[in-house]
Parts: C-alpha cells; structure tokens; sequence
C-alpha cells in the first residue's frame, strides 16, 4: 500500500479494511495496525489486494469525483466506480456511434495507428543509436524503423469508409508493423528470455519476465485510459479499431495504441535498472506489485513533450481523448497522438 506524490491511492495489500473517518481514509490491517491519509491528498484509490471498503467511504469518493478503479494482482483493470455526474455530455457518446456509420471511425483508427507506429519507428531507432557500439544490431533496429516507416505510408493510401474493411486493412498493416517491431526488440529483450511478444491469453506458453512486465504495464495503462475514456462520457465499450464484444473495453484498447511504445520503453529502463538477482528472487505477483508501482509513481509522472508543451503522460491521456472529442465533435480536423523523439 502506498500513496503517490500525485494522489494515487494503491492498496496491494490483503486483508485491509478501509473506511472513513472525518476528512481522512482509514486503512485497518489484518494484525491490528492503522494508517490513515487526508482525503484532501487523494485523487484516486486503486485496489489491487483483496480488501474491504465501507459504503460511506464509497459515497465520499464518488461525490468528491475520486475515481476507484479494481484490478487484478496484475493491474488489469475489473471495474471502476466513478460519480454519476462526472463526465462530458451525452453529445460525445451520440457522436461516437454516429462515427461508426458515417466514416469517421475509420480515419480515427488510420491516425491512432498512425501514432503508434510512429512511436514504433522512434523506439527502433532510439535502441539502435544506444547500440552504435554493435554495428550489426545497430543497422539491423535502424533499418526495421525504416520497415514500419514505409507500412505506415500505407494507411493513407486506405480510402475506404466501411468499417469491418477499414479495420481489416488497418489492422493488417499493424501486424506486419508488429512482426517487424517485436523482431526487433528481441535484441532489447532477449536477455531477459523475450522469443516473441505473448499476450495473457495465451495460456499454452509460460511468460518470460519480459512478456510479463509488458503485460502488467499495459494492464495499468488501460486502467488510466479507461478513466479518462469515461471522463467525456464514451462509451469505453465501443472502439473504432477493435471490433466490440461483451466486456471487452474495445475503445480503451484503441487510445492505448499510440502509447504502446512508450510501455516498452518504460518496461525495458525499468528491466535494465532493476537487479536481476533480486527480480529472479520475486514471485510473478511481487513482480507485478514492484512494475505497478513504478509504473504509479514514475511513469505517469515522466515529461513527454506533446502539444508543444511539456507534461505528465498521464496528462497527455488525458490531452489525447479530448483531441479524439473534438474530432468527434468537430472541433478538429486532425487528431494527434503523442509522439516519443529517437
């Protein structure tokens, strides 16, 4: 359990009961022991662990607009509690599905793939600049980035307005980027047992503690995105880019995709700072715990310059959903992703 500089509550913890008591959060351990935080400090409380929440605290939260989002040991996002009348209008959401009958969500699935492609280019070339002592691997990462460069010229060439086809052409310059991208990070991670990128379902093969971190990681930045997606009242539900089905956040998954690189770069500083004696030590869940609290205390706190400004990541989320509203709502022609510098 831990509280971070910038009011995120996280409570990894078992056997915590939290409650309210006057302008404060009451945490009770199951040995007897009590810590105690000023509601005033607190932005938003993540419960990872296996706890217990009073329904006055509950009510407090919620009328004070502090979200609560609960995961899994793992980060991935379960649910979120948010106030009733905290969000955008019901406008946004209207334009939303009208997007996906009048074009509009396929040109917001070519530029959100756009920027994540882009990203993908700079890390490529970012990891070959940092290996300019190995001329090979060097070459090898540059010249990948120039491979993605040129699949990612190919999404403006896509002019079709039907959805299922745009996705179909999309995603399949995505999965050639992908190839062509975790080919490429093989070199960055292959000492920490990375073969290929697994995703958790694929339950057949055991995750190496690469795949394992990313995993963690994006779980964590879906659980930010999703607050963010319900702050201007979309529906998380419905994605442009990934097609919908029951209780998958399909449109959280789309505004995750331009941040996808910066994950990896994070999940590779965070490997390569880490000892690796120590990580070899740790349970997957402990593992789990340490990358989630770098990733709430450091990671949504690091610069980016986006907007021809500097701020938070988490603040450029927040930056990027409002850029995909006011396309929706046309306010903007364009939409622009945040783009990570080689």
């Amino acid at each position: 359990m831990y509280l971070t500089e910038w009011g995120h509550l996280v409570v990894d913890d078992y056997g915590v009961f939290l409650r309210k008591r006057h302008g404060r959060i009451l945490l009770v351990f199951s040995d007897g022991s009590k810590k105690e935080f000023a509601l005033r400090r607190i932005r938003e409380v993540i419960i990872s662990g296996k706890v217990g929440i009073s329904s006055d605290l509950l009510k407090y939260l919620a009328n004070n607009g502090i979200d609560v989002l609960i995961t899994s040991s793992t980060g991935r996002p379960l649910a979120r509690i948010v106030y009733a009348r905290h969000g955008g209008t019901a406008r946004n959401r209207y334009e939303q599905y009208k997007a996906i009958e009048d074009g509009r969500a396929c040109r917001i699935a070519r530029m959100i793939i756009a920027g994540k492609l882009s990203n993908q280019v700079s890390n490529m070339k970012y990891y070959s600049k940092s290996r300019s002592k190995d001329r090979s691997q060097s070459k090898t990462l540059y010249e990948k980035g120039n491979m993605i460069k040129e699949l990612k010229e190919k999404l403006d060439y896509i002019k079709t307005t039907d959805l299922d086809e745009c996705r179909k052409e999309v995603m399949s310059i995505e999965a050639q980027a992908a190839n062509i991208y975790w080919d490429g990070m093989k070199i960055i991670l292959g000492k920490y047992g990375f073969k290929e990128r697994l995703q958790r379902r694929d339950r057949s093969k055991e995750l190496d503690l690469a795949n394992l971190c990313l995993n963690v990681a994006y779980n964590n930045l879906a659980g930010t995105v999703w607050k963010y997606v319900l702050r201007y009242s979309l529906d998380p539900f419905q994605g442009f880019l990934h097609a919908e089905r029951p209780g998958k956040l399909s449109l959280v998954f789309d505004l995750m995709e331009p941040f996808r690189p910066i994950i990896d770069r994070f999940v590779v500083s965070f490997l390569s700072r880490t000892n690796m004696d120590r990580l070899k030590r740790m349970s997957r869940a402990e593992i789990a715990r340490t990358l989630s609290r770098k990733y709430y205390e450091e990671f949504t706190r690091s610069s980016i310059d986006y907007k021809a400004r500097k701020m938070t990541i988490e603040a450029s989320i927040f930056w990027f959903v409002q850029d995909v509203v006011s396309y929706l709502n046309g306010r903007k022609t364009t939409i622009q992703p945040p783009y990570i510098p080689w």
